[in-house]
């Protein structure tokens, strides 16, 4: 049989030095037996997830690594991505856009952020979004709010003359106290990836339907009897809908898809689910895999495991890493590291804990992006990367972090050349040209 290949994305595993660690980063700090044995067998490096320096969203970092060339994962819109994952069926001039579910408090004629995700909010989601369907913010446009994963959601809006180059209403969590942004025209906004985008007449047109839209919800949100029941049991209100990164439907090049590849992603984040399918890759889910540390390991590990049966290629995307560094929690994210390392040895994928003797099958440990612990933030650093492929050579490296990484033999690369030395190692590249991976 030929090689395949099998790439677990550790959603922001990496880290800068925390205080609560002694100076250690998260992935310094945790027990990792059996990501160390594959990194002295096999080979590391520190890969940027695009630039060295520039920080890069979810959908960037793991678009790049699912094949799309980096010139078109920057202009990449977060919101037909999250629509895709939910199965939301576009029309043309439909706008989409990633929403969270948040708690805020109106101040005179502002709206003040008290949580951006409500409490990470896990119950209800589908019911307040059922009482935000079809709403008419503006004549001949409605609005509505469709349940994603937890606290995120996908608001989308359908009428004529609609246009995606708006400005978000989420300020981001670094600038929270900035509170809800009001819509505007996005003057800077790419004109070749959204719809009607030069139109200025369209675009302000859509951010008035938005800013409609974060008013009504609000008042309809507060109103709601799930509210008064979290309020009543100590939780936080999810009392308002902040949205960012819209755009519409686009068909995407892949370079995966050209090579003519069978690929699947296992995840229980709808970002990641709806890149899979925007791709057309499989997309194997289930509802024990969660964005949060709680999700099941094992069950994702052995997902991952079955789809190599059939497929060349198979991505496991873990999302409970980055959760807990944005929840400034580094000894959470230590934890949650040293639970995947544990699960991997008892997972199978090893067939010799102390060789990394895996047959034919080509493993790769990576992440979408590196993010601070202490800050809550993405940031530019480099992430350590490792590649365990049978037939390939080793180097030095005996311990997988980001110190230890940067000595190892694939050196500093970017995610797009990391994809191709795996797609190398399983020989998926023999009758390629170089001019096809540009």
């Amino acid at each position: 049989m030929k090689p395949r290949a099998l790439v677990f994305i550790l959603d922001g595993l990496g880290d800068r030095p925390c205080p609560q660690l002694g100076g250690k980063t998260p992935l310094e700090a945790a027990p990792t037996p059996t990501l160390d044995k594959l990194a002295a067998a096999h080979q590391c490096g520190m890969m940027d997830p695009l630039t060295p320096g520039m920080p890069v969203d979810t959908h960037t970092g793991v678009g790049i690594l699912f094949g799309l060339a980096p010139r078109d994962a920057i202009h990449l819109r977060r919101g037909p991505i999250e629509a895709a994952g939910i199965g939301l069926k576009l029309q043309n001039g439909d706008v989409v856009w990633r929403a969270n579910l948040a708690t805020i408090e109106k101040r005179g004629d502002a709206y003040c952020i008290l949580d951006r995700r409500a409490g990470r909010i896990r119950t209800d989601v589908e019911t307040l979004c059922a009482a935000l369907q079809n709403i008419e913010v503006a004549p001949g446009i409605t609005a509505a709010l469709h349940p994603a994963t937890q606290h995120r959601a996908v608001l989308h809006l359908r009428g004529e003359n609609l246009s995606a180059c708006v400005s978000d209403t989420d300020p981001g969590g670094a600038n929270i106290a900035h509170g809800v942004l009001r819509a505007q025209v996005a003057h800077n906004a790419d004109k070749d990836n959204n719809d009607n985008s030069g139109d200025v007449e369209n675009a302000q047109r859509t951010a008035d339907a938005i800013n409609q839209f974060t008013d009504r919800a609000h008042d309809i949100l507060s109103a709601h009897a799930v509210n008064a029941a979290r309020i009543k049991n100590g939780q936080a209100a999810a009392n308002g809908v902040i949205v960012r990164s819209a755009g519409g439907y686009r068909r995407l090049k892949n370079l995966l898809s050209q090579l003519n590849l069978k690929v699947a992603v296992v995840a229980g984040e709808m970002t990641i689910l709806g890149l899979a399918r925007l791709f057309e890759f499989e997309s194997i889910t289930d509802p024990r895999f969660t964005s949060l540390p709680d999700t099941d390991l094992a069950e994702k590990l052995r997902a991952g495991l079955r789809a190599l049966q059939k497929n060349d290629l198979v991505f496991v995307h873990i999302k409970g890493t980055d959760t807990a560094a944005h929840d400034k929690d580094p000894q959470g994210k230590a934890d949650f590291i040293a639970r995947f390392d544990r699960e991997l040895a008892k997972s199978g994928v090893l067939e010799s804990g102390d060789t990394g003797n895996m047959g034919n099958i080509v493993l790769g440990v990576c992440a979408d992006h590196s993010t601070d612990s202490v800050r809550g933030e993405h940031n530019g650093d480099a992430v350590p990367v490792l590649l365990c492929n049978p037939a390939g050579r080793r180097d030095k490296v005996k311990t997988y972090n980001e110190i230890d990484c940067t000595t190892g033999a694939l050196g500093r690369l970017d995610a797009r050349a990391f994809l191709t030395s795996v797609l190398d190692a399983i020989g998926a590249l023999d009758n390629c040209k170089p001019v096809d991976l540009m």
